[in-house]
């Protein structure tokens, strides 16, 4: 299956709280845009309020386990990731979760990402309204209906993108060697984030790696977060600027592409 763009168009996916009854659901002004992208799945929608245009994007984990759920607006976001206690509601209930403010420079934008279970995405599949609930910020509710198909859509997407990178126990079997490297020493106790740092918070997290064919980072994911958003993000961040593996070969002898899960990164103040 080849990777492609496509426009898929679902009805409204609303984010709403019984905890925020006063929040009003934007209302989407174009359909959903979901990216068959060749290092993640990503499905987005713009909306539009008062202050101008929102975008709310889904992105599912290459192993399907979780989901990051991100609203994100045309400004410019904090230098450095910050966390904040939030929930999300599908109209069943808030669903407590760390979540980080960070910005991108190209473009601009304010960017807030929570990260959600699997087993917890699949309340969107029958959500009307859902709402993201933001400790001491506004909250902010998108309205549309069920999102079942949209859902299925990047199920598609996460099987292909499986294949593609050679995960599948199948295409595994066509490796002759798996990639190695050793990520013990990229790590120093500068990179130790400044917003866990403040807050005294530790953790373990394991991530998963896209490895190409010449040996570099191509792409990394949270396999097993730790928790805390700062670190893992932190922890990709560090892996895809200073990791480099061996590549995998097949049995013709040829690098190949490759999936890589890392040992527990731990994050320790002492």
């Amino acid at each position: 299956m080849g990777f492609r763009a496509v426009r898929f168009v679902a009805p409204g996916f609303a984010l709403l709280s019984t905890a925020a009854p006063a929040a009003v659901p934007l209302t989407p002004v174009k359909p959903w845009l979901v990216d068959f992208d060749t290092v993640q799945c990503h499905a987005e929608r713009e909306y539009r309020d008062d202050r101008g245009s929102v975008m709310l994007g889904i992105r599912p984990a290459p192993t399907g386990d979780t989901y990051e759920l991100l609203v994100a607006r045309n400004r410019a976001g904090p230098r450095f990731g910050r966390q904040f206690v939030g929930s999300v509601d599908f109209g069943k209930g808030p669903i407590k979760a760390w979540l980080l403010n960070y910005g991108t420079s190209d473009p601009p934008l304010d960017i807030m990402k929570f990260r959600i279970s699997a087993t917890e995405m699949a309340q969107a599949k029958t959500a009307r309204n859902i709402l993201f609930h933001i400790r001491g910020r506004d909250d902010v509710a998108f309205a549309v209906t069920a999102i079942s198909d949209l859902i299925t859509t990047l199920d598609q997407c996460t099987t292909a993108l499986q294949d593609h990178w050679n995960m599948t126990s199948e295409k595994r079997e066509g490796l002759r060697d798996l990639p190695k490297g050793d990520l013990r020493k990229i790590f120093t106790f500068e990179d130790y984030p400044h917003e866990a740092l403040s807050r005294g918070q530790e953790g373990a997290a394991q991530f998963l790696l896209f490895i190409d064919e010449q040996g570099s980072v191509a792409a990394c994911h949270v396999f097993k977060p730790s928790g805390i958003p700062a670190l893992d993000a932190m922890g990709c961040q560090t892996i895809r600027e200073r990791g480099k593996f061996k590549p995998a070969v097949d049995h013709n002898g040829k690098p190949a592409r490759s999936a890589y899960i890392t040992p527990p990164v731990q994050w320790r103040l002492a």
